[in-house]
Protein backbone atom coordinates (compact mmCIF):
# COMPACT_ATOMS: atom_id res chain seq x y z
CA UNK A 1 0.00 0.00 0.00
CA UNK A 2 1.37 3.39 -1.02
CA UNK A 3 1.25 5.88 1.83
CA UNK A 4 -0.71 9.01 0.99
CA UNK A 5 1.18 12.24 1.66
CA UNK A 6 -0.53 14.58 4.14
CA UNK A 7 -2.49 17.60 2.99
CA UNK A 8 -0.24 20.48 2.03
CA UNK A 9 -0.98 24.19 1.74
CA UNK A 10 1.34 26.72 0.18
CA UNK A 11 0.16 29.39 2.62
CA UNK A 12 -1.09 27.84 5.87
CA UNK A 13 1.60 26.63 8.25
CA UNK A 14 -0.36 25.94 11.46
CA UNK A 15 -0.09 22.16 12.06
CA UNK A 16 -3.43 22.09 13.89
CA UNK A 17 -5.26 23.58 10.91
CA UNK A 18 -3.41 21.39 8.43
CA UNK A 19 -4.19 18.28 10.46
CA UNK A 20 -7.94 18.89 10.42
CA UNK A 21 -7.91 19.68 6.70
CA UNK A 22 -5.95 16.51 6.06
CA UNK A 23 -8.56 14.46 7.92
CA UNK A 24 -11.41 16.08 6.00
CA UNK A 25 -9.83 15.58 2.58
CA UNK A 26 -9.03 11.95 3.44
CA UNK A 27 -12.64 11.42 4.52
CA UNK A 28 -13.88 12.90 1.25
CA UNK A 29 -11.89 10.33 -0.73
CA UNK A 30 -14.22 7.60 0.60
CA UNK A 31 -17.56 9.26 -0.17
CA UNK A 32 -19.99 7.30 -2.33
CA UNK A 33 -20.74 10.03 -4.85
CA UNK A 34 -22.89 7.69 -6.94
CA UNK A 35 -25.32 7.28 -4.06
CA UNK A 36 -25.47 11.04 -3.63
CA UNK A 37 -26.18 11.54 -7.33
CA UNK A 38 -29.24 9.27 -7.07
CA UNK A 39 -30.58 11.08 -3.99
CA UNK A 40 -29.20 14.63 -3.68
CA UNK A 41 -31.41 15.54 -0.69
CA UNK A 42 -28.87 17.20 1.65
CA UNK A 43 -30.69 15.92 4.75
CA UNK A 44 -30.02 12.34 3.63
CA UNK A 45 -26.27 12.93 3.40
CA UNK A 46 -25.36 14.70 6.61
CA UNK A 47 -21.91 13.10 6.62
CA UNK A 48 -21.08 14.08 3.05
CA UNK A 49 -18.67 16.98 2.81
CA UNK A 50 -18.35 19.27 -0.18
CA UNK A 51 -14.95 20.88 -0.52
CA UNK A 52 -13.09 23.23 -2.73
CA UNK A 53 -9.80 21.90 -4.04
CA UNK A 54 -6.74 22.63 -1.87
CA UNK A 55 -5.61 25.09 -4.56
CA UNK A 56 -8.92 26.94 -4.35
CA UNK A 57 -8.63 26.94 -0.57
CA UNK A 58 -5.28 28.67 -0.83
CA UNK A 59 -6.85 31.17 -3.24
CA UNK A 60 -9.49 31.97 -0.62
CA UNK A 61 -6.86 32.39 2.07
CA UNK A 62 -4.81 34.69 -0.16
CA UNK A 63 -7.75 36.87 -1.21
CA UNK A 64 -9.05 37.31 2.33
CA UNK A 65 -5.64 37.85 3.90
CA UNK A 66 -4.33 40.22 1.24
CA UNK A 67 -7.59 42.18 1.22
CA UNK A 68 -7.44 42.50 5.02
CA UNK A 69 -11.06 41.41 5.22
CA UNK A 70 -12.96 41.75 8.48
CA UNK A 71 -16.49 40.64 7.58
CA UNK A 72 -16.69 37.44 5.54
CA UNK A 73 -19.88 35.63 4.47
CA UNK A 74 -20.11 32.03 3.28
CA UNK A 75 -22.85 29.90 1.73
CA UNK A 76 -22.77 26.99 2.43
CA UNK A 77 -20.70 25.61 5.33
CA UNK A 78 -20.97 21.85 4.72
CA UNK A 79 -18.37 20.28 7.06
CA UNK A 80 -16.23 23.41 7.14
CA UNK A 81 -13.55 22.86 4.46
CA UNK A 82 -13.63 26.37 3.00
CA UNK A 83 -14.64 27.89 6.34
CA UNK A 84 -11.32 26.75 7.77
CA UNK A 85 -9.37 28.48 5.00
CA UNK A 86 -11.40 31.68 5.47
CA UNK A 87 -11.10 31.68 9.26
CA UNK A 88 -7.38 30.91 9.14
CA UNK A 89 -6.86 33.97 6.94
CA UNK A 90 -8.76 36.17 9.38
CA UNK A 91 -6.90 34.82 12.40
CA UNK A 92 -3.52 35.21 10.74
CA UNK A 93 -4.51 38.76 9.81
CA UNK A 94 -5.37 39.47 13.44
CA UNK A 95 -9.09 40.23 13.19
CA UNK A 96 -12.44 39.45 11.60
CA UNK A 97 -15.31 36.96 11.59
CA UNK A 98 -16.82 34.49 9.14
CA UNK A 99 -20.63 34.28 9.04
CA UNK A 100 -21.39 30.94 7.42
CA UNK A 101 -24.80 29.41 6.66
CA UNK A 102 -25.63 25.69 6.73
CA UNK A 103 -29.05 24.16 6.13
CA UNK A 104 -28.45 20.74 7.74
CA UNK A 105 -28.11 20.84 11.57
CA UNK A 106 -25.89 17.75 11.68
CA UNK A 107 -23.45 19.35 9.27
CA UNK A 108 -23.46 22.61 11.21
CA UNK A 109 -22.55 20.66 14.36
CA UNK A 110 -19.72 18.83 12.60
CA UNK A 111 -18.41 22.09 11.16
CA UNK A 112 -18.32 23.68 14.61
CA UNK A 113 -16.40 20.69 15.92
CA UNK A 114 -13.89 20.82 13.04
CA UNK A 115 -13.37 24.54 13.50
CA UNK A 116 -12.83 24.10 17.23
CA UNK A 117 -10.28 21.34 16.66
CA UNK A 118 -8.46 23.61 14.20
CA UNK A 119 -8.38 26.38 16.83
CA UNK A 120 -10.56 28.67 14.71
CA UNK A 121 -13.93 28.54 16.44
CA UNK A 122 -13.62 32.05 17.87
CA UNK A 123 -13.51 33.50 14.35
CA UNK A 124 -16.70 31.90 13.01
CA UNK A 125 -20.45 32.19 13.53
CA UNK A 126 -22.28 29.17 12.08
CA UNK A 127 -25.88 30.05 11.19
CA UNK A 128 -28.24 27.06 10.98
CA UNK A 129 -31.19 27.13 8.59
CA UNK A 130 -32.07 28.51 5.17
CA UNK A 131 -29.33 30.95 4.14
CA UNK A 132 -31.95 33.14 2.48
CA UNK A 133 -33.17 33.89 6.01
CA UNK A 134 -30.21 33.47 8.34
CA UNK A 135 -27.78 35.64 6.37
CA UNK A 136 -30.14 38.60 6.64
CA UNK A 137 -28.63 39.14 10.10
CA UNK A 138 -25.01 39.61 9.01
CA UNK A 139 -23.55 43.09 9.59
CA UNK A 140 -23.07 45.73 6.93
CA UNK A 141 -19.69 46.21 5.32
CA UNK A 142 -19.11 42.71 3.94
CA UNK A 143 -15.58 42.52 2.52
CA UNK A 144 -15.66 39.03 1.03
CA UNK A 145 -18.38 36.50 0.20
CA UNK A 146 -17.99 32.88 -0.85
CA UNK A 147 -21.12 31.55 -2.54
CA UNK A 148 -20.78 27.81 -3.04
CA UNK A 149 -24.25 26.46 -2.39
CA UNK A 150 -26.07 23.32 -3.37
CA UNK A 151 -28.65 24.84 -5.73
CA UNK A 152 -27.96 27.52 -8.40
CA UNK A 153 -31.10 29.59 -7.85
CA UNK A 154 -30.43 29.68 -4.10
CA UNK A 155 -26.92 31.02 -4.78
CA UNK A 156 -28.39 33.95 -6.68
CA UNK A 157 -31.01 34.52 -3.98
CA UNK A 158 -28.22 34.66 -1.39
CA UNK A 159 -26.28 37.21 -3.42
CA UNK A 160 -29.35 39.41 -3.75
CA UNK A 161 -29.95 39.15 -0.01
CA UNK A 162 -26.45 40.23 1.03
CA UNK A 163 -25.89 42.65 -1.87
CA UNK A 164 -26.99 45.78 0.04
CA UNK A 165 -24.40 44.92 2.69
CA UNK A 166 -21.44 44.54 0.32
CA UNK A 167 -19.03 47.43 0.63
CA UNK A 168 -17.61 49.06 -2.46
CA UNK A 169 -14.63 46.94 -3.47
CA UNK A 170 -15.99 43.75 -1.87
CA UNK A 171 -15.17 40.46 -3.59
CA UNK A 172 -17.71 37.73 -4.32
CA UNK A 173 -16.40 34.27 -5.19
CA UNK A 174 -18.89 31.92 -6.90
CA UNK A 175 -17.22 28.52 -6.96
CA UNK A 176 -19.76 26.73 -9.17
CA UNK A 177 -20.03 29.44 -11.83
CA UNK A 178 -23.81 28.96 -11.78
CA UNK A 179 -25.40 30.15 -15.02
CA UNK A 180 -28.10 32.25 -13.34
CA UNK A 181 -25.48 33.80 -11.07
CA UNK A 182 -23.15 34.64 -13.98
CA UNK A 183 -25.96 36.15 -16.03
CA UNK A 184 -26.77 38.42 -13.09
CA UNK A 185 -23.27 39.64 -12.21
CA UNK A 186 -22.16 39.93 -15.84
CA UNK A 187 -25.08 42.08 -16.96
CA UNK A 188 -23.86 45.51 -18.18
CA UNK A 189 -25.67 47.37 -15.39
CA UNK A 190 -24.96 44.85 -12.61
CA UNK A 191 -22.47 46.99 -10.71
CA UNK A 192 -19.86 44.23 -10.77
CA UNK A 193 -16.59 43.65 -12.54
CA UNK A 194 -15.91 39.96 -13.17
CA UNK A 195 -13.02 37.63 -13.93
CA UNK A 196 -12.90 33.81 -14.05
CA UNK A 197 -10.37 32.20 -11.75
CA UNK A 198 -8.29 29.81 -13.84
CA UNK A 199 -6.68 26.61 -12.65
CA UNK A 200 -4.73 23.67 -14.04
CA UNK A 201 -2.51 23.19 -17.05
CA UNK A 202 -5.40 23.87 -19.41
CA UNK A 203 -6.37 27.04 -17.49
CA UNK A 204 -9.97 25.99 -17.08
CA UNK A 205 -12.33 28.31 -15.20
CA UNK A 206 -12.65 27.16 -11.59
CA UNK A 207 -14.77 29.82 -10.02
CA UNK A 208 -15.83 33.37 -10.81
CA UNK A 209 -14.59 36.39 -8.87
CA UNK A 210 -16.78 39.49 -8.89
CA UNK A 211 -15.78 42.94 -7.65
CA UNK A 212 -18.53 45.14 -6.24
CA UNK A 213 -18.02 48.59 -7.70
Amino acid sequence: MVERPPFHSRLITDPGVLGVLDELYERERHINWEAYAHDPDPFQHSGTGFSLSPEQGDQLYLLVRHGQARHVVEFATSLGFSTIFLAAALRDGGRGRVYTAELVPEKAAQARENLARAGLGDYVTVLEGDARETLAAVPDGIDFALIDGWEPIVSLDVLRLIEPKLRSGALVYNENRDREFLDYVQAPDSGYGNVPLLSGSAYKPQGELSLRR
